[in-house]
């Protein structure tokens, strides 16, 4: 479950050897950064051999001829070196070949990319200008003084600014040279542009037809899933894994762009060229089923159908929200209308720079805040076997003791130094920092996994050193796996010691692992004495501090199924302590979980409920036998209609026993909604609403609240309107197009925060 660089021409050709993958020391700028990565890949652009790019540095006419060359596809210009076509570049100068190349090459000749002085001369040496640059760019993409204007280099300046060419660089006059970090950026633009005829520059670069639109998701740098060589993407909805030709620098990681081949391993990827996309990049504070709350301020509403990759995998945000973890970084791309098409999840999230406390040798450095589950903690509140990850950008220390312990089930290659492990019969990546320390375990044995805040394996530990306590809900059943959303934010399904019965689901377990790799689910022990009261926006139940991604679960009846809730889900500020069930907390004491009895509402869904039974026999003995018994057997299902996104949806429930609220025919009634997703035969309670009278269309105050002889009474999200002649339901907006009067059903007094959940219309 679980998170950067570009290069220019030397003026020697031993500075021009390739540094492809390289990330460079002097470049901080994620937009100049994949630039330089991406150029320095095709061999357009290169480093000074010790990691600096000297980004400040002006660049020379020669160099930038060079540049434009390269990328035009003149790799090798030394079938021209020989030429000395200005009296300044003798064919001994290093740049000689690209600047022949430009004026001779039968391709490149008639774009007339550059040309020399009214004197004759070139002045290689002499700084290009930005006038300069922007004229080279245009004509390399076919422009010529006829479509761009008369007047030089001023007609050429606006002219490129309008094609995007200089977007991200810095803004110049048009006399004023450029620095290698504007031709940098100028030149990644320049390949994403189609020149005047429609074609592309990059496909020259290209040794078999380039990828468009595609999404670098991880490089064998960011995520350790990957082996040497690999490179993930993200292509048309699916997931693919190429190999590269070279390394690929981590700073193209989250970057829209082109997959761009080389030339002799054709199926290889030689670079990856990226756009400047609509992207934004957060730091997740918490993910919930219909939001992330982000470290940067506000929620990002996401749809359940929304694409996630998350740990290498594709699947609908509604089924991967829980595997976003707090501390990750989450990339989010929009189409051209803003609408939101994928959420990528980096699992690098400065994984190189975690520590095991107590056991690796670590300071946290001076002025670092230290953090535990979102909260403040003292250095002190660290325990042994603490996961600790430095994050330099906002100078905090991340403290995690998330923590499993299972049998050491299977591993590849080596046990002692593993790429994938599987404990608690769920598989995870092993990074190379986390490999040495499988060094003392055994296949077979049982071992307890440390995680970082990402969600990453970061060390083992033998289970007679460190034992985790691992409890949490039952998310799902079957007659031989069980399913279990653990309360430290890891989910793990396996085969099941003994079949768990189907009403286990939503209910409270403690974790374990037996020798035959069978998990083993028992019931959890719940809190009996009242810890305090939970002030919901001052963060603090009794005097412990809650941590701000607190899993919160609700309760509606004793033994009912648990109903996980947002923080946006509970509308009173203050929970009493004697609704408050279960209280989970991290060694600092910051509360990371809790249980709730019925208080918020949220957990009841509303709507038309019938009751079926089906009935079979049971025969003991011979029909007309003195002791012939035909027992009967009743299958009891209960179906709820309620509204989702404005649509009715039924759902069929199986019932240990009949439902007491239930007459012949559809009754408006509310039912658990964790019982929605149950698989199997339970026990269920139902509420009935309470009558708060009738009123006219004018009573309502749009569709948040409405006017009563009670009070104003709030109106649930998606409230059913019940048409009584039809037993049908519909929105409240197509209610108020066609009818005048509403009878309202509350789920509680107004006293006690109740709100309109239910409407019916005649």
């Amino acid at each position: 479950m679980v998170r950067r660089s570009f290069v220019c021409l030397s003026l020697s050709l031993a500075l021009l050897a390739g540094t492809a993958g390289a990330a460079f020391k002097d470049i901080t700028d994620e937009n100049l950064a994949q630039a330089a990565a991406s150029l320095d890949a095709l061999a357009i652009m290169e480093g000074d051999g010790a990691g600096n790019f000297e980004p400040n540095r002006s660049l020379t006419r020669a160099e930038f001829t060079k540049l434009a060359a390269a990328s035009l596809g003149v790799g090798d210009a030394t079938a021209y070196q020989s030429y000395t076509l200005f009296p300044d570049v003798l064919y001994t100068h290093w740049a000689s070949g690209y600047i022949a190349a430009m004026v001779k090459s039968p391709d490149l000749a008639k774009k007339q990319i550059i040309r020399g002085n009214a004197d004759g001369t070139f002045t290689p040496e002499k700084p290009v200008t930005y006038g300069e640059a922007c004229t080279m760019l245009l004509r390399m993409l076919d422009y010529t003084t006829a479509d761009v204007g008369p007047i030089w280099p001023n007609d050429y300046v606006v002219k490129a600014q309008s094609l995007g060419l200089t977007k991200g660089a810095a803004s110049h006059g048009v006399n004023d040279p450029i620095t290698r970090a504007d031709a940098a950026i100028m030149l990644r633009n320049t390949l994403r542009t189609p020149t005047k005829g429609g074609e592309k520059l990059y496909t020259a670069l290209s040794g078999s037809t380039p990828v468009e639109n595609s999404i670098l998701l991880a490089t064998p740098e960011t995520d350790s899933s990957l082996q040497a060589g690999q490179l993930r993407f993200y292509e048309g909805g699916q997931i693919v894994t190429r190999p590269a030709a070279n390394s690929i620098d981590s700073a193209l990681v989250g970057a829209r762009g082109v997959v761009l081949f080389d030339k002799t391993a054709t199926s290889k990827v030689k670079s990856f060229l990226p756009e400047v996309s609509e992207r934004e990049t957060y730091t997740v504070v918490r993910a919930e089923r219909q939001q992330i709350v982000t470290k940067e301020g506000g929620q990002i509403a996401v749809g359940r159908k929304v694409p996630v990759v998350v740990q290498g995998a594709l699947q609908d945000y509604i089924e991967a929200w829980f595997d976003i973890r707090q501390g990750q970084k989450v990339n989010l791309y929009y189409d051209k209308d803003h609408n939101l098409e994928l959420i990528a999840v980096d699992n690098a999230f400065v994984s190189g720079d975690s520590y095991v406390w107590g056991v690796d040798t670590v300071a946290i450095p001076k002025g670092y805040r230290v953090e535990r589950n979102g909260a403040t903690i003292q250095e002190g509140d660290i325990q042994k076997y603490d996961v600790v990850t430095l994050d330099p950008s906002t100078q905090t220390a991340l403290v995690s003791n998330t923590r499993i312990t299972g049998v050491y089930q299977e591993a590849t290659p080596s046990f002692r130094f593993p790429e994938k492990v599987k404990v608690l019969a769920t598989e995870f990546p092993v990074s190379e920092k986390a490999a040495p320390t499988f060094d003392n375990t055994e296949l077979g044995k049982k071992v307890t996994l440390l995680f970082d805040v990402s969600g990453q394996v970061r060390a083992a530990v033998p289970e007679s050193e460190l034992s985790a306590s691992m409890n949490g809900i039952v998310t799902a059943t079957t007659e031989s796996e069980v399913t279990v959303q653990l309360f430290n934010g890891l989910t793990i399904k396996g085969p099941v010691e003994k079949a768990v019965k189907s009403v286990a689901v939503g209910q409270m377990v403690r974790l374990s692992q037996d020798t035959n790799g069978n998990l083993r689910v028992t019931e959890a022990t719940r809190t009996t004495t009242n810890p305090g009261d939970w002030i919901v926006s001052r963060g603090v139940l009794g005097s412990k501090p809650v941590a701000p991604d607190v899993q919160v679960f609700e309760r509606v009846s004793n033994n009912g199924p648990l109903n996980p809730l947002k923080l946006e889900d509970i509308k009173n500020d203050v929970i009493s302590g004697k609704n408050i069930e279960t209280v989970v907390t991290d060694p600092s004491g910051t509360v990371t979980a809790l249980i709730i009895r019925d208080a918020t509402g949220e957990s009841w869904v509303w709507g038309l409920v019938e009751g079926a039974s089906e009935v079979t026999y049971r025969e003991l003995g011979q029909e007309g036998d003195p002791d012939y018994l035909k027992i009967p057997i009743y299958d009891y299902k209960v179906k709820i209609t309620t509204l989702e996104d404005g649509k009715p949806k039924t759902y069929t429930i199986d019932v240990v026993d009949q439902v007491d609220d239930l007459v012949g025919k559809p009754t408006p009634l509310g039912l658990p909604r964790a019982a929605l997703s149950n698989t199997g035969e339970m026990n269920l309670i139902s509420k009935k609403p309470i009558r708060v009278g009738a009123v006219t269309l004018q009573a309502f105050d749009g569709y948040q609240s409405v006017k009563t002889d009670a009070g104003v009474y709030p109106i649930a999200d998606d409230v059913p309107v019940f048409v009584s002649r039809t037993n049908q339901l519909i929105t409240l907006r197509q209610a108020k197009a066609d009818y005048d009067a509403f009878v309202l059903y509350a789920d509680a007094p107004l006293s006690e925060g109740g709100r309109i959940c239910m409407i019916s219309v005649s």
